[in-house]
């Protein structure tokens, strides 16, 4: 436990801690100060991991303060991400266990919204913090993928294909800007579910070719709302609406050739049936990852619909 001297700065101001809004094992967003006299005297400095032992020593002090400007750390928001993120880019439970919070957050209150509305700065400061991430830890995927959460739901698929593409995307050595557009569209790939009868993404039984073509119907819809939200980018509306082609030509909705099919729709594409192998259904267990990527590149039934570098590339990321 560290205890620096601080001289008063009266352009400064204190504000007094609720030690109950952070959590042991994660790390301080900010400086936490105790009172002495007229001086305030740092204890805790920011990016310190709070260890059992730390948190009840801080318990046992009368009064606890940080910086009034730091105030906006204290709850987890879009907002406060990039500090939560970064003073836990160690510890890779604690730092995708924000991101979950948030992205569950972000596409919860989309599905309750009747005007289709997301938040898309919190969409941009996620795409941000999984590619600062995958920056920092070269051995992202890897130290990343144990703490994944396999049910798939709309939360979990979009936030899982928004890691794998920005993360196939890096390999690829496309430069940040491709990169956030890349993330953008694989956050949204899959919001015009919404539109979709929820009794047939759910059905454990084969769809009759009238159920397929309505769900099959949703990557127009997604491309409509992320427009209603007044994202006219053509890369990602690309990339959502042919992110169900395939290189054999038999994808939907344009049935493209492999030729025609572009870098961001083949990475999600990819991105899209890995997570889905790999997360468990009402119909079948969930794929290993190395079982799905098997899958992928010599079952028949997929054999040819992918964009075989970027699969192995996937594959040596694992």
């Amino acid at each position: 436990m560290k205890v620096v001297q601080a001289k008063i700065r009266f352009v400064d101001y204190y504000t007094l801690l609720n030690l109950d809004s952070l959590m042991v094992g994660s790390a301080a967003p900010f400086d936490i100060f105790i009172k002495k006299s007229n001086n305030y005297i740092i204890i805790i400095e920011a990016g310190t991991i709070l260890s059992k032992s730390i948190y009840a020593k801080l318990k046992k002090q009368e009064k606890l303060y940080i910086f009034e400007k730091d105030k906006e750390k204290l709850t987890l928001t879009c907002d406060s991400l990039k500090f939560y993120i970064n003073y836990n880019k160690n510890n890779p439970e604690k730092r995708i266990e924000f991101i979950y919070k948030l992205n569950n957050e972000l596409f919860n209150n989309y599905l309750a919204k009747k005007d289709n509305k997301f938040d898309l700065k919190c969409v941009t400061l996620i795409v941000k913090s999984i590619l600062f991430l995958i920056k920092y830890d070269e051995n992202f995927l890897i130290n990343t993928m144990p703490h994944f959460t396999h049910e798939h739901t709309l939360p979990n698929h979009s936030f899982h294909v928004a890691t794998y593409a920005i993360n196939l995307g890096n390999l690829l050595n496309l430069n940040s800007k491709k990169l956030l557009q890349l993330g953008t569209a694989a956050l949204l790939h899959d919001v015009g579910l919404k539109k979709i009868d929820n009794s047939l993404i759910t059905k454990s039984t084969k769809l009759n070719i009238a159920e397929l073509e309505e769900v099959h119907k949703h990557t127009q819809y997604s491309v409509k709302i992320i427009k209603q939200n007044n994202i006219y980018d053509p890369y990602i509306i690309d990339a959502i609406m042919h992110h169900h082609e395939q290189y054999d030509a038999k994808g939907y909705p344009d049935q493209l050739d492999k030729k025609d099919i572009s870098v961001f729709a083949s990475i999600l594409s990819i991105c899209d049936v890995f997570d889905a192998l790999t997360s468990s259904r009402p119909y079948r267990e969930q794929y290993t990852s190395f079982d799905a990527i098997k899958l992928m590149l010599k079952d028949s039934s997929m054999s040819g619909k992918f964009n075989r570098k970027y699969l192995k590339l996937l594959l040596k990321s694992l």
